[in-house]
C-alpha cells in the first residue's frame, strides 16, 4: 500500500469515526451541547484576543493540533513525548493563564446570574448614596479648579484588601472637606489613592497596580495609569483629577474616560452606587417633567392668542435635567399620581 493510500485511509477512518457516526445517533440534547460549547468558545475568543494570552492560547491550539497529527500518523517516538508533557500540561495552563483566570472567575462571581440584586442599591441606602454623590463632587471639582492631584476608588463587589493593607485605615465619613483635606499636598496621606467602602472613606495612601492594557497615555501621569490597573484587576469605579491640567477622569473596566464634567459625573456615580434604582428613578423622573411639560403648552395655547404650534415643534421643545431624582415611597408616589 502507497503512503497516499495509508493517508486516504487515516482521512477516511477520522470523518466516518469522528463526524459521519455521531451524526447517525444525534438527539436535541446534543444540539444542546454544541451551542453551549459554541458560546463558550466564542467567549474564550472574545477574552482572550484582546490580552497578552490570546497569544499563548493560540500556540496551545498548534501544540493539540500537531499532537493530533502525531497520533493519527502513529508516531511513537513523538507520540512518547507528548504523553509526558501532558502529565504537566493543566499545571503549565494554569501557570501561563493565573491572572486571566482570575478575571473570568470574578467576572463570572459578579454576573447577575449569580448576583442578581448586586447592581440594585437598598430604597433605604439611596439618600446616602446621594449624599456621598453630591460630598464627592463637590471635593472632586473644587480639586479640579486648584489643579490638585487626586484619586478616589469606589470598591465594587471584589474587595481590595490586598491593596488596602499598603495604605492606612480612615474609615471615616465622607465630606468634600475630608477628600481635600486627604489630597492637599502638604497633608501625610495625599500621596496615594483613597478606597471608599461602604460609603465611607475606609483607607487612604493606598499604592494602586499600574495599568497592564495597552493604552497610549501620552503625558498622564502615574495617577491615570493606576487608576487603569485597579480598574483591570476589580470591578470598581476610579476617579481621577490631574495634577497638570485639572481634567477629571474615571476609569472602569481597564478604560480611561477623560475631560469628564460634574453632571456626567454625576450619573456615572449615581448609576455605579445605586445602580437600577437610581435608573428606574430618573426614567420616573424624566416621564414626570415630560408631562408637565406637555400640560404646560397646552394650557399656553388655549390661553395664549397666538397660532398653535404644531405637535411637532412642541415635542421638541428642551427638557431641564431633573438632576439626583428623589426617592420617594409607593404612598407618595400614589398621592401625586392622584392629584
Amino acid at each position: 500500500m502507497s503512503f497516499f493510500e495509508r493517508l486516504w485511509n487515516i482521512i477516511r477512518t477520522f470523518v466516518m469515526d469522528k463526524i459521519v457516526d455521531p451524526f447517525r445517533y444525534f438527539g436535541p440534547y446534543d444540539l444542546v451541547d454544541i451551542l453551549i460549547l459554541t458560546f463558550l468558545l466564542y467567549a474564550l475568543y472574545r477574552f482572550a484576543k484582546a490580552r497578552r494570552a490570546g497569544r499563548v492560547l493560540l500556540g496551545l491550539v498548534i501544540v493539540v493540533i500537531l499532537s493530533l497529527v502525531v497520533s493519527a500518523f502513529h508516531m511513537p517516538a513523538l507520540t512518547f513525548l507528548i504523553r509526558l508533557a501532558a502529565g504537566v500540561f493543566f499545571l503549565c495552563v494554569v501557570v501561563l493563564f493565573q491572572p486571566e483566570i482570575r478575571d473570568a472567575l470574578e467576572r463570572i462571581a459578579n454576573s447577575r446570574l449569580f448576583a442578581p440584586r448586586s447592581d440594585t442599591l437598598p430604597k433605604k441606602l439611596y439618600p446616602l448614596a446621594k449624599e456621598v454623590t453630591q460630598q464627592t463632587l463637590n471635593a472632586v471639582f473644587e480639586m479640579s479648579e486648584n489643579q490638585t492631584g487626586a484619586l478616589i476608588v469606589f470598591e465594587g463587589l471584589t474587595k481590595l484588601g490586598e491593596y488596602i493593607e499598603s495604605g492606612k485605615l480612615v474609615d471615616a465619613r465622607i465630606t468634600s472637606h475630608m477628600l481635600t483635606s486627604i489630597f492637599f499636598d502638604k497633608a501625610p496621606l495625599h500621596d496615594g489613592a483613597v478606597v471608599i467602602r461602604d460609603f465611607r472613606i475606609y483607607a487612604a495612601s493606598v499604592v494602586l497596580p499600574s495599568a497592564k492594557n495597552n493604552i497610549n497615555f501620552g503625558n498622564l501621569g502615574t495617577r491615570h495609569r493606576a487608576a487603569v490597573g485597579i480598574s483591570e484587576v476589580s470591578d470598581s469605579l476610579v476617579v481621577v483629577v490631574s495634577e497638570q491640567t485639572g481634567k477629571v477622569s474615571v476609569a472602569q473596566e481597564g478604560k480611561l474616560l477623560r475631560g469628564v464634567d460634574r453632571e456626567m459625573l454625576e450619573d456615572i456615580l449615581m448609576t455605579y452606587l445605586a445602580g437600577e434604582l437610581y435608573l428606574r428613578r430618573r426614567r420616573e423622573e424624566s416621564k414626570k417633567l415630560f408631562q408637565e411639560r406637555l400640560e404646560q403648552l397646552i394650557n399656553r395655547s388655549n390661553t395664549d392668542p397666538e397660532p398653535q404650534k404644531s405637535e411637532g415643534e412642541q415635542l421638541e421643545m428642551p427638557l431641564p435635567k431633573p438632576g439626583i431624582p428623589e426617592l420617594l415611597n409607593d404612598n407618595n408616589s400614589n398621592k401625586k399620581g392622584g392629584r
